[in-house]
């Protein structure tokens, strides 16, 4: 069996949208199981041609000297990728983000997918398994705020913004917002986590994996689900009640506050009313982290119950034993399936169906071919999602091997996505409307360092009209 090894890693990016918005700054350090740093990670690339970075973005994270210089976006997606195969060649990897599963992972994911990836190498790849820091400190605030500071505002709200706990934990947040800073960030409060509440992150490892959490979900006696709503603590007892076979990474839990016996006699419409934020069922996303912790590793569970350990572990054996219940349960998940509408764009369309075998193999001739014969194997791809992804990436990487057709497509995506509206600028700007409100907001600053930002996203806003305004 590999040892794990984890990396932390952290993005920053043109904008919040994390279907179009481009990763411009990956942060990515390996650390050995005691958190010792083996190997750090800083690479950046240049903003894709069709993409309008965001000034709030640039505000936040100030990467103005990567908007026109770097290593382009294919370079950087695939250096990273050798980097994370090479490290987990003989450990088995925990990729630890900090809202990553809303964000840097969504990121890393899809923008794998733009140039010819694996989009699940932080997932499916030799044991690899992910925790999102954030989620774990939902249950640090709920059971362990003895141990863990966790800043609140003047209202008595609970604030759990990296830095922000970093700080009351005496953590230097200094250049927060730098990816490689933020991950060190991580790290350090990970140290303090394993330190003071080493069963919280022992936990945390468990449930990392698919087949972790259900086996901690299937543990005795029961587990607590933590949550922070409008800056408040709340939790409850929770069992494990049914699985979605037609997804299953849909599993359903049950609050075990309700008692089993009335939920045994309600009808199937009666169950489905349970389905939602006040009722008894909660559904959850098991490829996901999740705040849960097995009441057992909470050492003072007790006092966080309304009911006695003994009547809860009583109820979830009840469920545990109920097959009809857990099956109608298991329907309820599957009827209740949503079709969501075709996709039309390229960006969007991930998951729309695994890579065949045919073209996993494809992808890898392709970057390992010369450019000259990249163009020869575009159409060679089974899926035209990736005969699409294809052409884009030969046209921006290197226009001069790519023919006619392909570069007036490309010419004609770039000057959809940085003159139209659409789903590519929401939330965010056309480039016209960028350049209008950056100009604004250059008269009426009065932040010298703003003023450099924004002169610099000026520039580059300009540079882009210039070259495709006349196609």
């Amino acid at each position: 069996m590999k040892d794990k090894a984890f990396v932390f890693n952290d993005t920053e990016t043109t904008g919040l949208n994390t279907w179009f918005s481009q990763i411009i700054q990956i942060g990515s350090v390996l650390t050995d199981s005691e958190f010792n740093v083996d190997e750090e990670l800083n690479i950046s690339s240049k903003v894709l041609p069709w993409v309008v970075p965001t000034k709030g973005a640039y505000e936040t994270h100030k990467q103005v000297e990567n908007l026109s210089d770097g290593m382009s976006h294919y370079e950087m997606m695939h250096f990273l990728k050798d980097k994370w195969l090479n490290w987990g060649k003989s450990k088995e990897l925990v990729h630890v983000t900090y809202n990553g599963m809303s964000f840097d992972e969504e990121l890393f994911r899809r923008q794998f997918y733009w140039n010819l990836i694996d989009p699940y190498l932080t997932t499916n790849r030799n044991g690899s398994s992910r925790i999102d820091l954030m989620v774990i400190l939902f249950i640090i605030a709920n059971f362990y705020q003895e141990k863990i500071n966790m800043p609140k505002d003047e209202d008595g709200n609970i604030r759990y913004k990296l830095g922000m706990v970093a700080e009351a934990n005496g953590i230097s947040s200094l250049n927060a917002h730098d990816a490689l800073v933020d991950c060190y960030l991580m790290i350090n409060l990970v140290r303090l986590i394993n330190k003071v509440a080493p069963e919280v992150w022992q936990s945390a490892i468990q449930a990392s994996s698919k087949k972790g959490l259900i086996s901690m979900l299937n543990e005795g006696p029961f587990s607590m689900f933590a949550e922070i709503v409008k800056g408040q603590c709340f939790n409850y007892p929770v069992y494990p009640c049914a699985q979605n076979q037609k997804k299953p990474n849909e599993l359903l839990l049950v609050d075990l506050y309700f008692d089993p016996n009335e939920l045994f006699e309600m009808s199937y419409s009666e169950l489905k009313g349970q389905f939602g934020k006040s009722g008894a069922f909660r559904k959850i996303a098991i490829n996901k982290t999740q705040p849960l912790m097995n009441a057992s590793a909470i050492s003072n569970a007790d006092s966080f119950l309304d009911l006695s350990i003994e009547e809860l572990t009583k109820r979830a054996e009840q469920i545990k034993g109920n097959e009809d219940f857990k099956n109608n349960l298991s329907q309820i998940l599957e009827d209740d399936d949503k079709t969501w509408p075709e996709k039309t764009i390229v960006e969007q369309k991930i998951y729309d169906g695994f890579s065949s075998d045919a073209d996993k193999l494809w992808m890898e001739r392709f970057e390992i071919s010369t450019w000259d014969e990249k163009v020869k194997l575009v159409n060679g791809f089974e899926d035209e999602r990736y005969r699409e992804l294809a052409e884009r990436i030969i046209c921006y990487q290197k226009p001069e091997f790519a023919n006619e057709a392909m570069l007036e497509n490309f010419n004609n995506l770039v000057r959809s996505r940085l003159f139209s509206k659409g789903p590519w600028n929401n939330p965010g700007e056309t480039l016209d409307q960028a350049i209008h409100n950056v100009e604004i907001a250059l008269k009426e600053s009065e932040d010298d360092e703003k003023k450099e930002i924004y002169k610099k996203l000026l520039e580059h806003y300009k540079t882009k009209t210039a070259q495709f305004s006349q196609f």
